[in-house]
C-alpha cells in the first residue's frame, strides 16, 4: 500500500507565507519595494525570482 500525503490550498498558502518571510523578512521586503520606487529594482527583482521559486516548489493541488 501506498500512502500520498497532499497539503490542503490553506496549507500551502501558510507554508508559502512562511517561507516568504524566512526568505525576505517584511523589513526587507519594504526595503525591496522602497528601492524600486527609487529607481534602483535589483532588490525588487530578487525578491520577485526567490517568491516565484517558492511558489514553483509549492504549487496549489488541482
Amino acid at each position: 500500500m501506498r500512502l500520498s500525503i497532499r497539503l490542503t490550498a490553506e496549507q500551502i498558502a501558510e507554508e508559502r507565507r512562511r517561507r516568504y518571510l524566512a526568505a525576505w523578512p517584511m523589513h526587507a521586503q519594504l526595503e525591496a519595494q522602497h528601492d524600486a520606487a527609487n529607481g534602483r529594482p535589483e532588490k525588487l527583482e530578487r525578491m520577485t525570482i526567490d517568491f516565484a521559486r517558492i511558489k514553483g516548489e509549492l504549487p496549489f493541488p488541482d
